[in-house]
């Protein structure tokens, strides 16, 4: 398996826990790529910047082949400033509405967290409130 973290591995750690990372690896590829394209390394190490941690090669390598196969991305070889070719990839008119529409969704689902926080909030001052008023009217009960 190929190591893509170089010097900088250990400064871009994971932030996000291990499941969450490797079902949303294609999506951040996507959100990495849509400023601009990038060759393998470049999205590996914008990948740790985002708090994906820097994949290895056995992990990055295939999500972007799926994504290429499924059209989002598209790769060209092109010369390397001081070296071999690289292989570059960039997103695709699919692959930008794949996004927009992943976006979407998870501000969705973030939203509805929030709201589900924010309800369970005021269930739970309720619960005080009435559990206070029980509690004061069971002391006076008791004189």
């Amino acid at each position: 398996m190929v190591d893509l973290g170089g010097p900088n591995r250990a400064n871009h750690a994971a932030v996000f826990p291990g499941p969450w990372v490797r079902a949303l690896l294609p999506t951040a590829v996507l959100a990495c790529v849509d400023a601009g394209p990038l060759h393998g390394y470049a999205i590996a190490q914008a990948l740790g910047e985002l708090g994906f941690g820097v994949p290895k090669g056995g992990s990055l390598y295939p999500a972007l082949a799926r994504l290429e196969e499924d059209g989002a991305l598209e790769a060209a070889w092109v010369p390397g400033p001081s070296g071999p070719a690289r292989r570059e990839y960039t997103l695709t008119a699919q692959g930008y509405e794949r996004l927009e529409g992943e976006r979407a969704l998870l501000a969705m689902f973030t939203a509805r967290l929030d709201a589900s926080v924010n309800r369970h909030d005021g269930v739970t001052q309720t619960a005080v409130v009435v559990t206070g008023s029980a509690l004061r009217k069971g002391a006076s009960d008791v004189r």
